[in-house]
């Protein structure tokens, strides 16, 4: 990784910064579908760049996290004494244990870690599930920096390849559905989530995705089902609703109660397939980083898997007087800590200590104990080399810039897919953090192209 992007910058000094290729960029992006808090997302013009033997490293990462956190949540499930370590709200707790038709426990994901490309070594910020996105950025940054001449000289020298992640998703759900005992040859799709928090330009190529491959697809607001005992329905049209791609995280449906209730008795009645599944809650909430260092859990993995979660997740606490953590010792040391919402999404209240002044940081902690929330040993994150699209106003054409980075992995069905990367400076690293995000670029240095 580090020695492609060495080299991609060292093209792009030689060609002075490349201007008219940043330049083409930054307009592709703008034209784009890929906006974020009413702009077009910023993004990195060095693209992420992984050799055949970094993606099979990534896949045995992926390999092994899902094993463990599918053994996590297969537990959750048929143990009522080791529900009571995550401390769900008994609504929560009604919807993971909703009946479901097929076995795969953990469909979609993203987990995302802070990975020093020169020793591979890592550990985990956080494993996202259902409500993972931001596909879309990856594939339109990436055509957006295909348009310029570093790329067109680096694609000459190796060979260069993308990963997919729409239709590999439709693949990999359709595996899942078929497993259902009354599944339709042709079922009727419906991607679900809060219309005012969905990101269309996903949702839309997903839905493009499932009709390319044969599936009558549509977005419907988790809000506005309809059901009639028999059937979940999409009233703007009658339409019968046979597979749900669920985006709307938990947490948000809880906020929302008593809006998707359709959508959570079809579920309960067994009448519609839900990918993903409530279930896949147990693992997205920041409680699992808590959990997996519980000897209950530690009885039912391998010596290996520990040993992995020892080495790669950071010991969190909950952020509470009756837990084992030492209270004091985080306020007295707020660059060792970072405090999250125990089931959030999207960066919504996480406080590293690093960004904060000292009174500042033991005032939010103290403030935040006994309100859901964990604490987390910080991991600094580790910084790569980058050159943003826009030309400072210092004229250097070519101003190479360390930003921390923060990969994500996108794992279906327990594979490695594809890649979401983000870069920030300081803290959290976030689009509404002043942070960036790039395009993986697939690169076999063995076989060049020309």
């Amino acid at each position: 990784m580090r020695q492609n992007r060495r080299e991609y910058i060292e093209i792009l000094e030689s060609l002075d910064g490349d201007v008219p290729g940043r330049k083409a960029a930054l307009d592709y992006v703008e034209d784009s579908d890929i906006w974020a808090h009413g702009a077009p997302v910023p993004f990195s013009y060095v693209p992420n760049l992984v050799g055949a033997d970094d993606v099979s490293f990534l896949r045995s990462v992926c390999k092994t996290t899902h094993a463990i956190l599918t053994k996590v949540i297969h537990r959750f499930l048929d143990d009522p004494a080791y529900r009571k370590l995550f401390h769900f709200p008994a609504e929560v707790e009604r919807l993971i244990l909703l009946p479901c038709c097929y076995d795969e426990l953990l469909p979609l994901a993203r987990f995302d870690l802070f990975l020093d490309e020169e020793t591979r070594a890592f550990k985990f910020c956080e494993f996202n599930t259902d409500g993972s996105g931001a596909m879309s950025r990856d594939l339109e940054i990436g055509r957006a920096l295909q348009l310029g001449a570093t790329y067109r000289e680096f694609a000459e020298r190796y060979a260069v390849g993308r990963f997919e992640l729409f239709d590999s998703w439709v693949e990999a759900f359709m595996a899942d559905y078929r497993a259902c005992p009354n599944a339709k040859e042709r079922p009727t799709v419906a991607v679900t989530d809060f219309r005012e928090s969905g990101v269309f330009s996903d949702f839309n190529r997903f839905i493009e995705a499932f009709e390319r491959a044969g599936y009558p697809a549509r977005f419907v607001d988790v809000r506005a089902f309809e059901f009639d005992g028999e059937h979940l329905v999409d009233p703007a049209d009658g339409t019968v609703v046979d597979a749900v791609y669920r985006r709307a995280v938990t947490s948000e449906m809880i906020r929302h109660s008593g809006e998707c209730e359709a959508l959570i008795d079809a579920v309960a009645a067994q009448k519609v397939c839900l990918i993903g599944h409530f279930r896949t809650t147990v693992v997205h909430s920041k409680v699992v980083s808590v959990v997996l260092f519980d000897e209950e859990t530690r009885s039912f993995l391998t010596e290996e898997e520990c040993a992995f979660i020892d080495e790669h997740v950071p010991r969190t606490y909950r952020l509470r007087r009756d837990s084992d953590l030492d209270i004091e010792a985080v306020k007295a040391d707020k660059d060792a800590w970072i405090i999250k919402p125990e089931d959030d999404y999207g960066a919504h209240g996480v406080y590293p200590g690093v960004e904060f002044a000292e009174g500042d940081w033991a005032e939010i902690v103290e403030n935040n104990i006994d309100a859901g929330y964990v604490a987390q040993e910080y991991y600094p994150p580790h910084k790569v080399d980058l050159v943003v699209p826009e030309l400072p106003e210092d004229g250097d054409r070519c101003k190479v810039e360390a930003w921390e980075s923060m990969p994500g992995l996108y794992v279906y069905n327990g594979e490695l897919e594809g890649m979401y990367c983000r870069y920030g400076k300081r803290g959290i690293i976030a689009l509404d953090h002043g942070g960036l995000c790039a395009p993986t670029f697939k690169v076999d240095r063995e076989e060049p192209i020309a």
